[in-house]
């Protein structure tokens, strides 16, 4: 570079990013990641207005440091519960190995309060954002602005649809194949499928994952049984229980399973004799639930650590190709779930 040919003396102004960019044949993102080294590394200053200058007195770099990383937490009432804690205790195992700290931001069920935050955030100091998203379709509009300012992000859990992000997610869909496999094995025919907040595409691999299961085993996923909406309408689910049109019922999250547990022992209804449940996330109260819960288990310390570890690779490498990661799940079998008598099977 010119510093290096000592083409510039000290306190000499550099070219500008759209000037380096074309000579280098590179993105402005990669010459602008480029330059905060050099600013991090002591070797050249910037004014406000003016521009970017060689360092007068440039000493030896001191032990490198990232500053902060902000991870934003838009979950509503549900922000305290036990799977983001571990994830954040993911993402602090990570950060203290680079020198860097951590900021939890904590958004409530308020898209506009998130969008907000982000936008406040782009102006901070922040090395790059770890976002659990609770609009990740509407959130299009912020990530495209923080890609324009050339700061990195992570997605987790759960990503816009038709917009590539790097993120960090569970294999939502093999974990649910396994899962109604084991249903199918069990003797069950007519499984139902109930969303929780289905705009999610956690929940969609999900779902997507239960219909490849069903039409792997040749069975039809009734229309009746899938169940799509925030609210469940209890009444019909006893109905098509009683009448044997329903017996099992996978969850998108352990939140759905636990809160179908508890509304159907209020109406009678005998679990698993009646009805067979499987969730998914493995929540810490799932093991002590009226029924303890069969489900699938995600690993959300591991979720944390590899967001955090992939958003420091985007730092280091701009310019490279994004990533999803899928990381695998496991079938926990408990208590909620029973072996279907031959002749009490239907369909």
């Amino acid at each position: 570079m010119q510093i290096e040919k000592t083409d510039l003396g000290k306190d000499g102004r550099l070219s500008s990013e759209a000037e380096y960019a074309k000579l280098l044949g590179v993105s402005s993102i990669t010459v602008r990641k480029a330059l905060n080294d050099l600013v991090n590394e002591g070797i050249i200053y910037r004014v406000r207005g003016k521009g970017s200058f060689v360092a007068s007195n440039p000493e030896p770099a001191p032990e490198r440091t990232f500053g902060y990383v902000t991870f934003i937490i838009a979950a509503g009432h549900e922000m305290y519960d036990s799977s983001h804690m571990q994830i954040i205790k993911g993402i602090q195992s990570y950060l203290s190995q680079q020198n860097c700290k951590l900021i939890i931001e904590f958004v409530e069920n308020d898209f506009d309060q998130e969008r907000e935050l982000v936008g406040k955030l782009i102006q901070s100091d922040n090395c790059g954002l770890l976002i659990y998203s609770g609009n990740p379709n509407a959130a299009k509009g912020y990530l495209k602005e923080l890609r324009n300012n050339a700061i990195p992000y992570v997605m987790i859990d759960r990503v816009p649809s038709g917009y590539s992000v790097d993120c960090i997610t569970c294999n939502n869909y093999d974990g649910v194949y396994e899962a109604v496999q084991h249903l199918i094995a069990n003797g069950h025919r007519n499984i139902g499928f109930a969303a929780f907040d289905f705009h999610l595409s956690s929940e969609i691999e999900r779902y997507n994952g239960y219909r490849r299961a069903m039409f792997d085993a040749k069975l039809d996923a009734s229309e009746a049984l899938l169940f799509f909406q925030h609210d469940l309408d209890y009444a019909f689910l006893v109905d098509e229980i009683e009448k044997g049109n329903l017996t099992a019922l996978f969850c998108a999250n352990d939140r759905r399973a636990l809160e179908v547990i508890d509304r159907l022992s209020a109406y009678g209804i005998v679990m698993p004799e009646q009805l067979s449940i499987m969730g998914f996330d493995d929540f810490e109260n799932s093991k002590f639930a009226k029924v303890p819960l069969s489900t699938v288990k995600q690993n959300f310390e591991a979720l944390g650590h590899e967001g955090a570890k992939l958003l420091f690779e985007m730092w280091k490498h701009p310019a490279r190709i994004q990533k999803k990661i899928a990381l695998s799940t496991e079938l926990v079998l408990r208590d909620s779930i029973r072996k279907l008598d031959q002749n009490k099977r239907h369909g």
